[in-house]
């Protein structure tokens, strides 16, 4: 069989077309092979054994290459006894002295990250370690039946969402905790800014708190964190999974 680089399948395989469909040579999904990101890619045309014998697609094929060779190869790839995902799990707990009030306070605290492929994914807190490791699994199995894409959060950038019933897309900040994001109004379907922010001041908080002077305190500083939220454009969410008041499948207008 002809041994191709993934350039060479790229000039020979990228323009194929059958029954009215394009295919080709495109992305399939990375994996890591020692600790490594690797791309597999799905190459119409080019097919081998491995897959055939062991009824899985014959046009995977791995980007692969080994420490000291200078150019990568295309090796036949097979998804049966591979991690499609690499998960990777680390908690730590801690102890902190504080003194506050002329008096000294002693607690503990710990945090638990989840990684997949090597990049995390989410976090959470929890001071006992046997509620974490009994937490994780089911914070897997959330992340990947989430309409979120939790493992390619920068692949969010823009999608169209509802958020409080008004129209607004996600953004994704590099530099923010994984599987954070933050809301921007979409004014581009013809609500104007202010009834925008009018009906999110109003879905957000439905019952108005009233009473004491703390009520009072906390609802000035709502309004005020609102108000630079208005000038900003910008909703800080917080966690993707904290995501009652989102409707993820908005139709493109």
């Amino acid at each position: 069989m002809e041994r191709l680089t993934l350039s060479q399948a790229k000039k020979k395989y990228s323009d194929i077309h059958e029954n009215g469909r394009d295919y080709g040579v495109r992305r399939a999904f990375e994996i890591l092979i020692n600790d490594k990101p690797y791309q597999v890619w799905d190459i119409a045309g080019y097919e081998h054994k491995n897959g055939e014998w062991n009824g899985t697609p014959t046009t995977w094929w791995l980007n692969f290459k080994e420490d000291g060779d200078e150019e990568s190869e295309l090796v036949p790839f097979v998804d049966k006894g591979v991690h499609r995902i690499c998960w990777e799990v680390k908690y730590k707990q801690k102890n902190y002295a504080k003194h506050k009030y002329g008096d000294w306070d002693i607690r503990n605290s710990g945090h638990c990250r989840i990684y997949a492929n090597g990049k995390q994914v989410i976090s959470f807190g929890s001071r006992n370690l046997e509620y974490a490791m009994a937490k994780v699994p089911v914070m897997i199995v959330k992340i990947m039946e989430h309409p979120f894409n939790f493992l390619n959060p920068q692949e969010e950038n823009g999608r169209k969402i509802w958020y409080h019933g008004m129209p607004a897309t996600v953004s994704v900040n590099e530099y923010s905790e994984p599987g954070e994001i933050s809301v921007v109004p979409d004014y581009t379907t013809g609500i104007e800014p202010n009834t925008w922010w009018k009906l999110y001041n109003e879905r957000r908080n439905p019952v108005v708190m009233s009473g004491s002077e703390i009520d009072q305190d906390d609802m000035d500083s709502d309004l005020s964190d609102l108000k630079y939220e208005e000038r900003s454009s910008r909703i800080n969410h917080g966690d993707a999974l904290w995501d009652g008041m989102i409707n993820w499948f908005r139709k493109s207008d």
